[in-house]
């Protein structure tokens, strides 16, 4: 993401787009009732005509719209943001813009410094990793996003069941998980249990370089969790969104189960706030506009604010306590 122009006082800033992530972070910044402007692509329709062609015939146009909802879909390049035009053709029709980087937008609204740290955090270059766990049945590779873990590929070996010996073919196993991994070129953690993992590295030497290796219990998503968990994102390269905040929901987890100082739901979160008690709060992204006054109180009693995607374990997790939760500078009753 890159900022063209912010003019705070009008509350205007104009931003270019440059990828998936930044589309994750736009969605998390605007908001019902800001304004939106970019060029677009709409359906030509005269005054004269009383049907639209089938084939849709669209042109590039610039919209100015009140922003009335919006939706991103995971692990795609697709947000979508919809609203009631206000400047342009066709006033007071509504139009949805699909967000393709690369794509210069404007966005006008009341920023809050939520907002503005949003921004900040989306100008930082932030890699994406890839995470191989295996062993001799199975292997799954998953890319980390800054809002999520993608299970892109899973692959199965044959090397079980009552025939395994005639179906099973360790370098077509190996061939397999190999040729998924050129396809995306990022960073690879190779973990799992056993020696399979180092049996994969000596069959790939010379066409994987750009990797670490580490044992974890599991294989599947359970280990490539594990290894999150365990900070092998961290060892690659420093700067990982998601497993950062995996991390600190597995922090506010382990500090409930021993009865730490911590809150969480929003009447215990709330209540933590009006007494000066919170340190960090954690809240789904989603839900920052719905609680926009405890972050306001929070962030005036000076705790810091995290802000957990729910598109990872670690936001299923912060949901099922009530989706914000807060470690605490002393405990409350």
């Amino acid at each position: 993401m890159k900022v063209l122009h912010a003019d705070m006082k009008k509350g205007e800033m104009k931003i270019l787009i440059q990828s998936r992530e930044d589309c994750w972070h736009l969605y998390n910044i605007i908001e019902e009732g800001d304004i939106f402007s970019a060029f677009t692509f709409r359906s030509k329709e005269k005054a004269t005509d009383k049907i639209r062609s089938k084939k849709g015939e669209k042109e590039k146009v610039y919209l100015k719209v009140r922003v009335t909802g919006k939706e991103f879909q995971e692990f795609t390049d697709r947000l979508r943001i919809r609203g009631v035009i206000i400047e342009g053709e066709e006033t007071g029709a509504y139009h949805t813009f699909n967000i393709d980087p690369p794509m210069e937008i404007k966005i006008e609204k009341e920023w809050k410094d939520y907002h503005l740290k949003r921004i900040e955090e989306a100008i930082r270059i932030h890699p994406k990793f890839a995470i191989l766990a295996m062993d001799d049945e199975e292997a799954t590779i998953a890319v980390v996003h800054e809002y999520g873990v993608e299970e892109v590929a899973h692959i199965f070996s044959h090397r079980s069941g009552k025939n395994y010996e005639e179906k099973y073919d360790e370098k077509e196993y190996y061939g397999q998980i190999l040729k998924k991994i050129q396809e995306r070129s990022l960073p690879l953690a190779i973990v799992g249990p056993g020696f399979e993992k180092e049996k994969f590295i000596s069959f790939a030497k010379g066409k994987i370089d750009d990797y670490i290796v580490e044992n974890v219990s599991h294989e599947g998503m359970t280990g490539i969790y594990e290894a999150i968990k365990r900070g092998v994102l961290e060892k690659m390269m420093e700067g990982s969104r998601t497993s950062m905040e995996i991390k600190i929901v597995e922090k506010l987890l382990e500090e409930i189960a021993k009865g730490g100082a911590v809150a969480y739901g929003e009447e215990e979160v709330r209540k933590a706030v009006e007494m000066g008690a919170v340190e960090e709060l954690m809240i789904l992204n989603e839900m920052v506009r719905k609680e926009e006054e405890i972050i306001k109180r929070a962030e005036e009693m000076g705790a810091k604010i995290t802000f957990i995607s729910s598109f990872h374990e670690g936001g299923e997790k912060l949901l099922a306590l009530g989706g914000i939760a807060a470690f605490l500078r002393f405990k409350i009753t």
